[in-house]
Formats: C-alpha cells, sequence, structure tokens
C-alpha cells in the first residue's frame, strides 16, 4: 500500500512538471516579446531615421556643390546661387532636427557642419575672399561671388565624414535588427519546444492520472462481468479529482455486480438442490391414487407461477370402503401456498383412508389450519358404484359440475362454510348429501381459477360455459372432461398466470377395469 507521502509525491510531481513548463513557456514568450519589440524599434530607427539622415546629407552637399557652380558662373548665376543657397539651409534644417535627441555625437557633427556652412555662405556673401579667387584668373566681376575654397574644402570633407558617420550608425542598427531576427527565431524554435513539452507532460499526466484509472477499471468491470468476482483493492484514481468520484462510482457498480453474481451463484446452486424438491411437490399436488373397482378419475393442476400450486386434489380407495375424491383450494399460491396444501392433503387423505366420516375428515383440516392466517375451500365426494350412489360434502368450495347420461348438467351445492381457522367448527359443522350415480354420469370438480378465469380484455369465462363444455362432449369420460375443458380455456384466451387452475373428473366405469388416476398432461 502506497504511503500517504508517496501518494502526494506521485500526485505533486505532475503538477511540478506542468508548472515548469508553464514558467518555460512564459519565459520564452516574455523573451521574444522583448527581442521583436527591439527588432522592430531598430528596423524603425534605420527607415524614420538612418535613411533620411543620409538622404539628407547627400542633399546638403549636392546643394553645396550647386552653390559653387552657380557661384563660378559669375553674375549669371547668381539667381541660381541664391535658390541653391536656400534649399542648402532647408536641407541643413531636416537631419539635424531627425537626430538631435537620439546620437550625441552625429548632432555635434551636424551642429559643426551648419557652422561650417553658415561660415562658407558668409564669406562668399562679403567677398572676403576675392583675393584668394584672383589667384585662380577669375574675372573681377566674379570676385566675392565664389565661396572660399578653403571653407567649401572643409564643408565638403564634414559632408563626407557626417555621411559615413551616419551609414556606420545605420550599419549597426542593422546589425541589431539582425541579432534580435536571430532572437524572434529562437523565441519561436523555443515556444515551440516549451509548447512539445508541455504536451508531453500533459500527456503523461492524462495517461497516468486518468486514462490508466480508467482503463484499470474497465477491465476490472470486464473481469467482473466474467464472473471473475476476487477482490481488486482500492479502485484507482480514488479521492479527489475528475477520475475520483466516477473511479469510486465504477468501483461500487463492480462490488454490487460482484455480490450480485454470488447471489445468483447461491441462487442456481439452491435451483439445482430445489428442483427436484419442487417437482416433487408438484407430484404430491396433482397425484391420485389408484381408485377403487368401478371408479375412472383423471386429475390435472397447473399453477399460475411455476410448478408449485395452491390447489390439491386426489383419489382415496380404502380397502372395505368406496371411492373418495377431493379437490381443493387455499388462498394465493406458489410456493408458501404449495407448502401449506401438502400438510392440507395429507391430513384429509389419511382421515379418508380410515373411513372417517366426511364432517370429521374436513374438521381435520381446519384443526391442520389452526396455527395458520389461511383458509381453504374444500369439496369431497364419494363415489360409491355398488349404491350407485354420490354423498358429497361441500366446504365454501365452487360447486361441483354433475353430468347426467342425457348430457343435461346440475350443480352440487355447499354444505357447509369455507374452511377458516377463526371459525368454530363444532361436530356436524359441514353437513353431507347424496345423489344417484349411475353409468353414464359424470363428476367434474374445478377450482375458481377456471371459473372466475379472465382474458385480458376482462371477459370471464364463466359457469356457463363449463357447462356447455360438459354437455356437449362426445365421450363423457373423466379424461376427455378435462382435457375439453382446458382446450376450451385456451380458446378463451384465459390468463394463466391469474390463479391456478385444477380439474378433476370421476365416472363409473366397467366393473372388470380399472382405470388410474393420472395427472392429464
Amino acid at each position: 500500500m502506497l504511503s500517504s507521502r508517496g501518494l502526494t509525491g506521485s500526485r505533486l510531481l505532475p503538477a511540478v512538471m506542468v508548472g515548469l513548463a508553464a514558467l518555460l513557456a512564459a519565459g520564452v514568450a516574455v523573451t521574444g516579446f522583448v527581442w521583436n519589440a527591439h527588432h522592430e524599434r531598430a528596423a524603425l530607427r534605420i527607415e524614420t531615421l538612418w535613411h533620411p539622415a543620409v538622404t539628407e546629407v547627400g542633399a546638403v552637399r549636392a546643394s553645396a556643390g550647386d552653390v559653387r557652380a552657380a557661384s563660378l558662373a559669375g553674375a549669371a548665376g547668381a539667381g541660381l546661387r541664391d535658390e541653391s543657397a536656400k534649399t542648402l539651409e532647408e536641407h541643413l534644417k531636416t537631419p539635424g532636427g531627425l537626430v538631435a535627441d537620439t546620437d550625441s555625437e552625429v548632432a555635434s557633427e551636424f551642429t559643426d557642419l551648419g557652422r561650417d556652412v553658415s561660415r562658407w555662405l558668409a564669406d562668399a556673401r562679403s567677398g572676403a575672399a576675392g583675393d584668394r579667387m584672383r589667384t585662380y584668373g577669375l574675372p573681377a566681376s566674379a570676385v566675392g561671388a565664389v565661396p572660399a575654397e578653403g571653407t567649401y574644402a572643409a564643408v565638403d570633407a564634414r559632408t563626407g565624414n557626417l555621411a559615413a558617420l551616419l551609414e556606420r550608425r545605420s550599419a549597426r542598427e542593422a546589425q541589431d535588427a539582425m541579432w534580435h531576427m536571430h532572437g524572434v527565431m529562437l523565441y519561436i524554435l523555443g515556444l515551440a519546444v516549451a509548447l512539445l513539452v508541455a504536451a508531453v507532460v500533459a500527456a503523461v499526466v492524462l495517461q497516468r492520472r486518468y486514462l490508466a484509472p480508467a482503463g484499470v477499471l474497465a477491465r476490472r468491470l470486464r473481469r467482473a462481468a466474467g464472473g471473475d468476482v476476487s477482490a481488486a483493492g482500492p479502485p484507482p484514481g480514488s479521492g479527489p479529482g475528475w477520475i475520483g468520484r466516477p473511479s469510486e462510482e465504477a468501483e461500487g457498480v463492480r462490488e454490487r455486480l460482484a455480490v450480485s453474481q454470488r447471489e445468483s451463484r447461491r441462487n442456481e446452486e439452491a435451483l439445482v438442490q430445489v428442483g427436484p424438491v419442487v417437482k416433487g411437490l408438484h407430484e404430491i399436488l396433482a397425484s391420485c391414487e389408484e381408485p377403487g373397482p368401478g371408479i375412472a378419475v383423471t386429475g390435472d393442476v397447473r399453477a399460475a407461477e411455476g410448478l408449485i400450486a395452491g390447489d390439491y386434489l386426489g383419489a382415496v380407495a380404502p380397502p372395505d370402503g368406496p371411492t373418495a375424491v377431493f379437490l381443493g383450494d387455499v388462498c394465493g399460491h406458489g410456493v408458501a401456498a404449495g407448502l401449506l396444501v401438502v400438510r392440507l392433503k395429507s391430513v384429509l387423505t389419511v382421515g379418508l383412508r380410515l373411513d372417517a366420516d366426511l364432517d370429521a375428515s374436513v374438521r381435520a383440516v381446519h384443526h391442520a389450519l389452526a396455527d395458520e392466517d389461511c383458509f381453504t375451500t374444500l369439496a369431497v365426494a364419494v363415489l360409491d358404484p355398488e349404491r350407485s350412489t354420490l354423498t358429497w360434502v361441500n366446504a365454501g368450495h365452487g360447486e361441483p359440475f354433475l353430468r347426467r347420461v342425457d348430457g343435461t348438467v346440475r350443480r352440487l351445492g355447499t354444505t357447509g362454510p369455507l374452511v377458516h381457522p377463526f371459525l368454530e367448527a363444532p361436530p356436524g359443522t359441514w353437513g353431507t348429501r347424496t345423489v344417484r350415480f349411475g353409468p353414464g354420469d359424470l363428476l367434474v370438480l374445478s377450482t375458481d381459477g377456471l371459473t372466475e378465469g379472465r382474458r385480458h380484455d376482462g371477459e370471464e369465462f364463466g359457469e356457463q360455459r363449463v357447462c356447455d363444455v360438459l354437455a356437449h362432449l362426445d365421450d363423457p369420460t373423466p379424461a376427455e372432461a378435462v382435457a375439453a375443458l382446458h382446450a376450451a380455456a385456451e380458446r378463451f384466451d384465459v390468463d394463466p398466470g391469474r390463479d391456478d387452475i385444477s380439474l378433476l373428473a370421476a365416472a363409473p366405469s366397467p366393473s372388470d377395469g380399472r382405470t388410474p388416476g393420472r395427472p392429464a398432461v
């Protein structure tokens, strides 16, 4: 496990690297800005100062030559001389104003040039050079009009020196501008390098802080989805930050998925273990013993949920007595109701096998419900083929259907209340009744899952449809009756998930053969 100091250091290093990269980029940017400013200033000085100054000095030198040439022309060139002298004075003012506040040496040279030019022009206007000019063989009219050659030579030499000085200053400025241009290029190169370093650092930080933890989380989730629920340690990138909370949430999802998979595995193992038990319970609830001589029985239980129903049926044939059949329905359905009806069926079966009277058998079921917050309806019929009688007890159950040999259908009414632990059940609570039951007759017991079954539009199957199906049977046997009623319910599209549907049918059969009671498939 990483210590808090190591964890802090690992988080601080990327921040330091990003900070250094940012400082480097800022330093390069500032340096480049300064160099660029110097370059622009040097270029501006060359364009607006030194080049115009050199041009003006050349114009001064040219104007001085014009004045000298016009003076040599004598009186004929007097007008040209004056105009050239005026131009010379104008050109002399311009470069001095350009560099007056820029370079003291250049400004001093311009001052000296202005003084020499002024002296030369003054000498020319005063005629002080007349004697010197005569030595050159000039006419008397030109004497006093030609500037002193010595003074002119000084002016010419001064303009030449000043032009050379300005050229040197311009070359130095150009050299500085070139160095500054190199600095700007280095700035661009350094900025590119700084940006590259920053991008690499950002990529490393992104990879370490976000992409790598996200990849680890994705792998963990894939392993968890594949069934690997082994401990994976603390989530990567946990703590504050962009990836911290999603990482913790993803780890929580992985842990919940692991718990769900463990529970699913346990449930699957439990299902493997419980599956045979469930099938056994279903067989207990839907099974009928082999009926006694002269009676054929068929029963079927179809659960609303899985295989366990809240309905129970059976047939009991005591060794020396007539066959008894029964069908009961507890409130609810599913496993809880199925476990209860196994107990109720066992109690009822024992009572009937001991040839107890029907009222006592139903009261035994009542006692079995003493600790339950539940009730049951129950119909029991004793079929005696020797006497051709049917004796029944109906404890709040749906009235059984008795189809006569001529196709008419009558109902066997209730003989007592439903079986509820809160009701008192003294002897005689459930009375019995007896009717004739001979060859060709058919008894059908059903739960309300059939008669009260509804399709999706809400219409009820109803008792009348049961009567119509039974009345129109071509072969009024128990197996045919059960099959026909289930087929009618399927055609009607009864919703099978609303309630359990159970049927039991019994009829006299030839005395030389027995039809075992089997659940219809």
